[in-house]
């Protein structure tokens, strides 16, 4: 064991004069670099304020030595801080994807989801679909999505239910959701629907933002959804609706699609589809904010 340990010494204090020696010109790295460089080393820190010789020695330890000579058992795990979360920008998924490997990356931000319609008022009915089921089903779906990266979501129905009290007016049941969401001071604003036109030949998702803000998100948002759907692309537009103009955070309000195209109809009620549908609206959220 005294001889392990005379090695384990000797070994330390030759990595460290090989790290902060003189070397060639054209592979030297200074000492700031080396302090940088430790600095940002995913090694966790016990006590908030070790300083670089501490986390060099618990790099060498840890990852270099350890595992060499078994010394502590193999080393540690990487972890990352709670408070400093990795930030990724998602791939496109592939099928059946949850989008629960980006764990952490929304930590901190507060997003409402807006199912739209509910209870008495069930919106586009057509083709043996209703909005508001697919409303409902798709925002639970996100839901599950931005909660595993870790944003806070408030819902504003999580029921085939209205937000206001049944029998409230319109402007009443809007009202209601704007309220959650500037309650909450929310960082983001996300109402989910479906869309319906006279001509059933008409399909596609398209995606708007309130005029003069949220551009970019509308973007991020419909770009994800159009990829991972493979849904027609019908763009990004400004509107005026109420939950939108009304909301002081980024928002935007997704048409997901048109109940009265057939083919339309039968995808926005495949699972599998509702999933992908979330999954979009999910990569474009965190492309926004890593943006």
């Amino acid at each position: 064991m005294y001889n392990k340990k005379k090695l384990t010494i000797l070994l330390l204090l030759m990595l460290v004069i090989n790290i902060l020696g003189p070397v060639q010109v054209s592979h030297a790295a200074t000492i700031d670099n080396v302090i940088g460089t430790l600095a940002a080393s995913s090694v966790p820190s016990t006590d908030g304020g070790a300083n670089a010789f501490d986390k060099l020695f618990s790099l060498l330890f840890d990852k270099i030595l350890g595992p060499i000579l078994n010394i502590f058992g193999g080393g540690k795990a990487t972890t990352t801080s709670p408070n400093n979360p990795i930030k990724v920008t998602p791939l496109p998924s592939e099928e059946g994807s949850s989008g629960s490997t980006d764990s952490g990356v929304l930590r901190g931000k507060i997003i409402v989801v807006d199912p739209g319609h509910g209870g008495s008022n069930p919106g586009a009915v057509d083709n043996g679909t209703r909005e508001t089921d697919n409303n409902l089903a798709v925002s639970l779906k996100l839901r599950d999505k931005l909660v595993n990266a870790g944003a806070k979501v408030v819902m504003t129905r999580e029921t085939d239910r209205t937000v206001a009290p049944e029998g409230s007016s319109l402007g009443q049941e809007l009202a209601a959701r704007v309220d959650i969401a500037e309650a909450n001071n929310a960082d983001m604003f996300i109402s989910v629907h479906s869309n319906s036109n006279p001509d059933p030949s008409i399909y596609g998702a398209m995606t708007f933002f309130p005029d003069g803000k949220s551009s970019k998100l509308a973007l991020a948002v419909q770009d994800n959804i159009i990829r991972e759907t493979g849904a027609v692309d019908k763009g990004t537009s400004s509107a005026t609706f109420y939950v939108l103009r009304n909301t002081t955070m980024p928002s935007i309000l997704v048409e997901m699609g048109f109940v009265t195209n057939a083919d339309e109809a039968r995808k926005l009620q495949e699972d599998n589809y509702r999933n992908k549908m979330a999954q979009g609206i999910f990569n474009g959220a965190i492309n926004y904010f890593n943006n």
